[in-house]
């Protein structure tokens, strides 16, 4: 409980949270913290964005991670467009984003920092 507290008490602006060995914190709303998360993507194993086709930022994806086991290492909601991962180990990952009532799924090989995905979603 006080890991999840002090945890919480460290996100800042953005979203951080945890399950099963995995974090993330989501921000990117304003060029400033966009910039920011940026650059701090290398402080971390992955970096995800989420867009629609147009090239507008997305926000409230829903984010799902699973090992090469199929086992959930984390999930939740992403409330900025940008999100920075810290996953349990080297290796493969599934990662699920869901927005505007639809799922995509990619597959992100963490090993040297950072590795990266775009997700887009039609506009409209």
């Amino acid at each position: 409980m006080k890991r999840i507290v002090l945890a919480l008490a460290l996100a800042g602006a953005g979203t951080l949270a945890l399950a099963q060995g995995g974090s993330f914190r989501c921000g990117g709303v304003g060029v400033g913290e966009q910039d920011k998360f940026k650059a701090e993507a290398v402080q971390h194993d992955a970096l995800l964005t989420f867009a629609v086709s147009t090239g507008a930022y997305l926000a409230d994806v829903g984010v799902r991670i699973t090992d090469s086991h199929g086992a959930v290492v984390l999930e939740g909601k992403c409330d900025g467009p940008l999100m920075l991962l810290d996953l349990p180990g080297k290796g493969s990952y599934t990662v699920a984003a869901t927005a505007q009532g639809k799922t995509q799924q990619k597959t992100l090989a963490i090993g040297q920092r950072p590795a990266s995905a775009t997700f887009t979603w039609p506009a409209g």
